[in-house]
């Protein structure tokens, strides 16, 4: 089954180590004296040894995204894309298509921590934090600063703080540069990429997402919400797996 989105990452492939010399993945550079480790095709542990298998178990199969809901988070800076490859000061400018404004923007990607094994460490992400003066006449960027405490137990933009769009995006960056925690709200969102590319090439505005958990099917297996979903417009194009946004930050003491 075809999937698009960005959710969960798919189970990492083991590292493997050879007995081809040179080291490790057969890779050169350890020095002269090191020596390569050899494996014996009829080692006991290959071929005497049965392995406890689950074989109703599937190793292709991606894990379940963090589901809807508030999280303590680890925060990090996701630079965004020029030409398939991250900008080095890790923001972009950007215009306002209505109302011409220019703003500075980034990406953000929250790492849960949690004491569940299940829940600790998934991700969440926001691909649009800017410096965008919004109609309450704050941004995001300044939005997160407001919440987020530094160090030394101080807020990183006070109440009354004024900035340029440099300054505010300089200061998200240096916040951010250490990783620290903040509450976050989850949401499941789903679109159909190939609906958005018809309807870029089209000019005609992007398809209206479907945003929330409890809006998708429920997987008659496991009896939890399926984060695969299949266009309702065109079943040609398949499936699309649901993306995890950030759709609010918290201070930590809102957080349970």
């Amino acid at each position: 089954m075809a999937t698009s989105g960005f959710g969960s990452a798919p189970q990492e492939e083991p590292r493997e180590q050879t007995g081809s010399g040179h080291g490790p993945n057969g890779s050169a550079g350890q020095g002269i004296d090191a020596v390569a480790e050899t494996f014996d095709i009829n080692d006991p542990r290959l071929i005497s040894e049965p392995l406890e298998v689950n074989l109703e178990a599937d190793s292709y199969a991606m894990p379940e995204p963090l589901p809807d809901g508030r999280w303590r988070a680890k925060l990090k800076v996701m630079k965004p894309l020029e030409n398939g490859k991250e900008v080095d000061l890790g923001f972009i400018v950007k215009k306002h298509e209505r109302s011409g404004q220019l703003y500075l923007s980034t990406g953000l990607e929250a790492t849960t921590v949690s004491t569940s094994e299940k829940l600790n460490g998934l991700k969440a992400f926001d691909s649009w934090v800017s410096t965008f003066i919004g109609k309450d006449g704050g941004s995001k960027i300044s939005t997160i600063l407001t919440r987020l405490k530094r160090p030394d137990g101080k807020l990183w933009a006070e109440p009354g703080s004024r900035y340029t769009h440099r300054a505010w995006m300089d200061l998200f960056i240096k916040a951010m540069a250490g990783e620290p925690e903040l509450g976050i709200e989850s949401q499941w969102e789903w679109s159909c990429q190939a609906c958005g590319e018809a309807a870029a090439k089209a000019g005609e505005r992007y398809p209206r997402s479907v945003n929330g958990m409890h809006k998708f099917p429920v997987n008659p297996k496991t009896k939890h919400y399926d984060p695969e979903m299949k266009c309702q417009v065109n079943p040609a194009h398949g499936y699309s797996r649901a993306r995890v946004r950030i759709s609010a930050v918290l201070p930590l003491s809102e957080v349970k």
